[in-house]
């Protein structure tokens, strides 16, 4: 489950040569991976929806109030 394809990384190790195109109904599983460094991680996913006003969360649990 690591290193699916299209990966978009945020900087500093975005790659500029990245050729894909992100269209309405696609549906994105964003990962946000939280650690201390030297210590084990956890990582966290929800997925979204695109649609025409941006994104809409598919996933119910909620995250901000951990």
């Amino acid at each position: 489950m690591a290193d699916e394809w299209p990966g978009i990384l945020l900087h500093p190790d975005f790659d500029p040569g990245f050729s894909g195109i992100i269209e309405e109904n696609m549906v994105l599983n964003v990962e946000s991976l939280i650690a201390e460094e030297g210590s084990e991680s956890i990582k966290l996913e929800t997925q979204a929806l695109v649609i025409s006003a941006g994104a809409q969360r598919l996933d119910s649990f909620p995250w901000e109030e951990c």
